[in-house]
């Protein structure tokens, strides 16, 4: 192994002892390590000898990809080691490509947060945990929380099992670890909300669960106040900022809801020293308020029906941000098809878990949040290339109007009934089917 490599603390060595280095190791690589100071010789107080990095589950490298992470120098475990120690190449981050991250998306849909970043350890309060716990069932679908290009994905970094490296447009590096498999090769330009793996429990870990650590110049990083949130994130944030007085109880949670717990700066300076304060402190608007679309007001069942029926025109598409899709995200967490699409009156019906996460099939922005008549809650999705998205019959709504969201962003949840994905090119209805990513294995 080359030396370094398995270290994540950013603190160069200069021809380390392999006990000092396993000791590295073990504490950057598990949520709660029982290893003796490195200068303290008692015996472990913990067998870590039982703990594997495998079974190695990795993508076999083909294609495009591989051609262009050989190319890079991206996959190996010196690529790894330059992104844990150092800052990424020039050439590695000019890859990446996409948006430039000034947000993160939650990576675990439903995932519960159980350990955050610092000096949380119960058995070793002295030690830094460079990163945070994220509890999952094993085989829930891990997402990158941005576009970028995939580095690293393999398990040759000691202690974190199957391991992903994400290299961002902005010299962000995204770090997930102790995957059952990872389900993306190096060199591979992935975007946010895609699957890149799934929750296991593979390198040092007591239980399944996700690693996730961000780093910038060969410097961890606090993600917390970073993220945009799943449910149960969400709702955790916001019960606690209620509980302290600091808002009031939200009838439902929405990522409107999620206190912000440290100042961010505006896109696109992004500002990536980030403040670990406890206090919640709102972030103005920075843009004004989308009230209407070309004398249309947003919210209303006239626009509504005006982008389901025609062609959504060239003044509002020009209102319209984010980046253009040639597929759709399949939108329920776990879900399955129970109807194909057959015409314009008989559109797809996909079910799921009562309270699963319904997603934006595709970045675009909420136009209508409200009961159709005769159809129930529903979403309607406007999308810069012209193409409408609706959700229809969802159980609980969870987007505001006038929000833009991105691919994957959780804009409702699944009520008891299944609910129809509508698809509008042209105000003609089409089958979504044929573009439908499925994030399930």
């Amino acid at each position: 192994m080359i030396a370094g490599i398995a270290s994540a603390t950013g603190v160069a060595h200069a021809d380390p002892d392999p006990a000092d280095q396993a000791r590295e190791i073990v504490e950057s690589a598990t949520g709660d390590a029982d290893l003796e100071d490195e200068h303290d010789h008692a015996p472990r107080r913990f067998d870590y000898s039982r703990f594997s990095d495998g079974p190695r589950r990795v993508p076999t490298p083909r294609g495009a990809s591989k051609l262009r992470a050989e190319e890079l120098g991206l996959g190996t475990r010196e690529c790894a080691h330059q992104l844990l120690h150092g800052r990424p190449l020039d050439a590695w981050v000019a890859a990446a490509r996409g948006r430039e991250p000034s947000r993160l998306l939650w990576p675990v849909d439903d995932g519960r947060w159980v350990r955050g970043y610092g000096y949380v350890r119960t058995t070793r309060p002295d030690l830094i945990h460079r990163g945070i716990d994220i509890a999952a069932d094993p085989g829930t679908v891990v997402r990158a929380a941005a576009d970028g290009i995939v580095a690293y994905s393999d398990n040759g970094v000691r202690g974190y099992g199957n391991l992903v490296l994400i290299v961002h447009a902005n010299g962000w590096v995204s770090l997930y670890a102790h995957n059952a498999r990872t389900t993306v090769q190096p060199g591979y330009r992935v975007r946010r909300g895609e699957r890149i793996a799934l929750v296991g429990r593979t390198g040092i870990a007591r239980g399944p669960h996700l690693h996730f650590e961000l780093w910038h110049e060969g410097r961890a990083m606090n993600p917390a106040a970073l993220f945009d949130g799943g449910p149960t994130f969400v709702q955790r944030l916001a019960t606690r900022a209620a509980a302290s007085g600091r808002v009031a109880p939200p009838e439902e949670v929405t990522a409107e809801d999620r206190p912000i717990e440290a100042p961010l700066a505006p896109h696109p300076e992004d500002v990536v020293t980030v403040a670990t304060t406890a206090s919640v402190t709102p972030v103005a608007p920075t843009e004004p308020v989308l009230r209407e679309l070309d004398g249309l007001e947003l919210g209303s069942l006239a626009l509504a029906r005006r982008l389901l029926s025609r062609a959504a025109s060239d003044a509002m598409l020009s209102r319209v941000e984010g980046r253009v899709f040639s597929t759709l995200l399949f939108p329920v967490r776990d879900g399955t098809v129970a109807r194909a699409f057959r015409s314009s009156r008989v559109a797809m019906q996909l079910v799921g878990a009562p309270d699963a996460a319904v997603r934006a099939a595709a970045d675009g922005l909420v136009v209508f949040a409200g009961e159709l008549p005769g159809r129930g809650p529903s979403i309607v999705l406007l999308h810069r290339n012209g193409w409408v998205t609706a959700y229809v019959g969802v159980g609980v709504l969870a987007a505001e109007v006038g929000t833009r969201v991105e691919r994957g962003a959780w804009i409702a949840r699944m009520g008891a009934t299944p609910i129809e994905l509508e698809l509008r090119i042209g105000g003609v209805a089409r089958d979504p089917g044929a573009l439908l990513v499925t994030p399930t294995p």
